[in-house]
This record gives structure tokens, sequence and C-alpha cells, in this order.
């Protein structure tokens, strides 16, 4: 069992250098709140979670078979900053309302409908956060509670009594953090004058039980990745 597996995150320095970054940064939104969810429609977008999917760096991280469904970007800054209490990610983007069983939580957002799905496929999804821009304690990082993501769904009360075991994960631009959605986690808002953007993946079986459709059906799997490279 690595890292990943065993904490429910892990770090991966510099996957993208400096200019890969500001390449990216030429592609970005702009954006009048904390972030945008609609970005692997994109190109670009499909082309970098492509990059992770064939990258021998997530090879213990992103399952093969794994796509992406969902790209967001989360942007802190001095004029739009935001702290988020400790959670876990429990909802998932689907390409429509259906009967299937064990789905629950169902809401449609500006984007879409989302609906909280069984624990067996959260339990398989991977989030992917790329750091764009440096992100040190007082850039409002994420913090997370290592390990928790083996506990299933946890209570609100739970959830903030688990909060003693939390970790920061400071990064630098081009750092990538991966992380169970299952796995608690905070974010902090930022003291500081710098600009904290960060893309964040969620990758997930690319067959779904019971006819559930994942909105993204572009999005790019790691079998056919490696065939193209």
């Amino acid at each position: 069992m690595n890292h990943f597996q065993r904490h429910g995150f892990d770090i991966v320095p510099g996957l993208l250098d400096a200019a890969q970054c500001a390449q990216l940064m030429g592609h970005l939104p702009s954006i009048s709140g904390p972030g945008s969810r609609a970005l692997l429609a994109q190109s670009w977008c499909a082309e970098l979670a492509a990059q992770f999917l064939d990258s021998p760096a997530m090879a213990g991280i992103l399952p093969a078979g794994h796509m992406a469904v969902q790209c967001t970007l989360f942007e802190k800054s001095e004029s739009v900053n935001w702290l988020v209490p400790v959670h876990q990610d429990l909802s998932i983007p689907v390409r429509r309302r259906t009967d299937a069983d064990g789905m629950r939580g169902w809401s449609l957002k500006e984007d879409g409908w989302y609906v909280q799905p069984p624990l067996a496929i959260l339990e398989q999804l991977v989030a992917v956060r790329l750091h764009l821009d440096t992100c040190a304690a007082e850039d409002g990082p994420l913090y997370v509670v290592p390990g928790s993501h083996t506990q299933g769904v946890i209570s609100a009360q739970n959830a903030a009594a688990l909060r003693a075991g939390e970790r920061a994960c400071p990064a630098r631009a081009g750092d990538v953090l991966a992380m169970k959605p299952l796995l608690l986690h905070r974010s902090s808002k930022s003291s500081g004058a710098s600009r904290r953007r960060v893309l964040h993946f969620l990758f997930g079986p690319a067959s779904m039980p019971q006819g559930i459709e994942w909105r993204e059906q572009e999005g790019v799997c790691y079998e056919s990745c490696r065939h193209n490279n």
C-alpha cells in the first residue's frame, strides 16, 4: 500500500514547470467569484487531464480506466477570499437525474445535476489539484486529516473532532496535491495579497453502474492515452 492509498493524499512536486503553468494561466477564464466548474470541455483542459493520466508520477494515484469527469478553477486573492470548514466531497456531476438505487441528495446547480452516490463509487474517486501559483501558509492552503478517507461518510460532529490530526498542504507552482474526495479537508482564508489559483480535477471510473452517466462524457481515459502516445 503506497502513501496515497494509506493516507488518502499525496503531493507530487514539480509535475509542471513555470513555463507550463504560465501557458495554462493564459487559458483561464475571467471569474467574478471563487471558482468556475465548466472547464473540461475546453481542449487545453482535456489535454492536461490526459497528461496527468499518462504521467509516470501519477501511476500509483490514478487507476487504469479512470477518466477526467470535471475540472474546477478555484482562485483566492486579496479581493476574493474565503474559508471552507472541514468536510468531505460527496457529490458528483452527472448528465441527468435517474431513479438509480442508492443515489441521494440530488441538486440542480448552474452547470447541471449533482448527486451523492453510494460509498462504493465515492471510494473510487480521485481529486487532482494542480497549483498554478505557489501556496504558502499565508495563501489559504488546504488542510487534510490523513487516513480519514477510510472511515466512510463522516458526520459533521465527528469531522470536527478529527480536525486535531490535520496537516497543512503548502505547495509550489507546478505541484500537484492528489487526494481522495472522502478525505476530510478544509481551506483557510488567505492572509496575504498573493493569488492562489488551483485547477481541481475529478477522476472516476469510465463505466458507472445502473446507467449513471458522467456529465463530461468527453473525459479522457487512461488506456486510450497510452495507445495514443
